[in-house]
């Protein structure tokens, strides 16, 4: 079965000791993320979002996750965690991260190589979900495992961590393998675009100028704090004197997955979830249907 299309899905074969328990992680973990539609739209955005919070332009002046200090990068894998969480609305185990369909379930993440899940003492034997992160990329990858010993190096660090060896991995059931989640924004544009967005001001003429200069591609909510630089950043994309009113007119529609997802799935955009898409119609269908939505003028 494909539930990805050629995005990695691998599950264990059935006669493999840890198929039962790990098939049910997988139906518990899509029917909490709202099934497997809605896993990939915010798939998309939910590496992009953590990083970009992490990464905090708006105070730092930072744009890239190779800025971060090295406790910073530690903190990520803390704030995949949290988000995920979140994200699934589940609650947090006795012992481990998450407790999805009745059984506690830890939560590793890495961003460097294809083993760098690092397993403390608590989750031997236990239920992992496995994140992994290739920001360069931007490709991202979704494993479960039960970290048996067997499938653990015997080497462990100061902290009594351990992590799965070479024939290890070969026992993770992947969901997903290499995902595309949204790129960093600023790894997408020129110098002189980043500077003509940053230019100005106010944060209503940089959003404007940004979702003009960069038409279909996906802003996370954080990277719009960021650029607008003010406590109430939203204002400054909505009608009623945000980047709307600039842009609206000149024929270039604002769109937000969570308002607007099934007009962007039908103007065939891809995006994830709470995420902003600039987008100029091309054709007088798709004008007459953004007029009809009142997207644009």
């Amino acid at each position: 079965m494909t539930l990805f299309g050629g995005s990695g899905h691998q599950p264990l074969p059935p006669n493999h000791p840890d198929f039962a328990d790990l098939s049910k992680l997988e139906t518990d973990l899509l029917a909490a993320a709202g099934g497997m539609e809605v896993f990939e739209e915010k798939l998309r955005s939910f590496f992009r979002s953590a990083i970009d919070e992490v990464i905090d332009t708006a105070r730092t002046g930072r744009f890239f996750l190779s800025e971060l200090e090295k406790t910073e990068k530690t903190y990520l894998g803390t704030k995949f965690e949290m988000l995920l969480r979140d994200w699934l609305q589940v609650p947090h185990g006795v012992t481990l991260d998450l407790l999805i369909g009745g059984e506690e379930v830890d939560v590793k993440s890495t961003t460097i190589g294809k083993s760098g899940w690092m397993i403390p003492r608590e989750a031997v034997d236990q239920l992992c979900i496995l994140l992994r992160v290739n920001e360069n990329k931007s490709h991202c990858a979704v494993g479960l495992v039960r970290a048996r010993t067997a499938y653990l190096r015997l080497g462990k660090n100061q902290d009594k961590k351990t992590s799965l060896s070479a024939a290890g991995t070969q026992n993770i059931w992947w969901v997903v393998q290499h995902f595309p989640y949204t790129p960093n924004f600023w790894t997408q544009i020129s110098p002189d675009t980043q500077q003509k967005i940053m230019a100005p001001r106010g944060g209503k003429i940089r959003l404007a100028t940004m979702f003009e200069s960069c038409l279909e591609t996906p802003v996370s909510r954080v990277l719009i704090a960021s650029i607008a630089a003010q406590d109430d950043f939203m204002k400054r994309i909505r009608r009623n004197g945000g980047a709307r009113d600039i842009l609206a007119p000149k024929g270039i529609a604002i769109l937000y997955a969570n308002n607007d997802r099934h007009l962007m799935k039908q103007l065939g955009m891809t995006f994830g979830s709470r995420e902003f898409v600039s987008y100029r119609p091309k054709n007088a269908g798709e004008a007459a249907l953004l007029r009809a939505k009142k997207h644009i003028d």
